[in-house]
């Protein structure tokens, strides 16, 4: 093996070593945040109760980015599950998501809608660096015609975690 191919393979190596670190320590005690999600119709049940009622229950996973390209719900998977209730130009929502981490860290909080105004709370259980985590952002849904493809743009998040 020639020199060149030894230092590329000790730079890729030393790099691999570092990012889990660099991951871990980009979280801080405290942060502000925004991004978005990607987010699929995983499987919905939709009950039409009457012509200006329906209750929805879905279930969704997608994957987000950091609006700064780095940093807290940055590359981590989501799951979450719902209700929707329409009545008449009204609609309420709530359910829960776990989102996991590149190293399998986990953090689990709740969602809710009401006519539009979203809200998102971690802060019912965390794993590994997420232990003592509290959050909260805002989201707005921008849904893709009828494919069962959604994009949660979430904006306003802070998130703490204590000692």
């Amino acid at each position: 093996m020639n020199l060149g191919k030894r230092m590329f393979a000790v730079v890729m190596g030393l790099t691999l070593l570092a990012f889990p670190r660099q991951v871990t320590a980009e979280l801080g005690k405290h942060g502000i945040y925004s991004g978005q999600i990607g987010f699929v119709t995983v499987s919905s049940d939709v009950m039409k109760l009457s012509e200006d009622h329906t209750f929805i229950v879905g279930k969704y996973s997608g994957t987000s980015i950091n609006s700064a390209g780095s940093g807290f719900l940055h590359n981590v998977a989501w799951v979450c599950s719902g209700t929707t209730e329409i009545l008449k130009e009204q609609s309420r929502g709530i359910g829960y998501c776990t989102v996991t981490d590149q190293d399998g860290d986990k953090i689990s909080g709740k969602w809710t809608c009401v006519d539009g105004s979203c809200d998102q709370y971690f802060n019912t259980g965390g794993t590994g660096k997420y232990h003592g985590l509290k959050s909260h952002n805002k989201f707005d849904l921008v849904f893709i015609g009828t494919t069962g493809h959604f994009v949660s743009e979430f904006r306003y998040g802070e998130y703490v975690i204590s000692e």
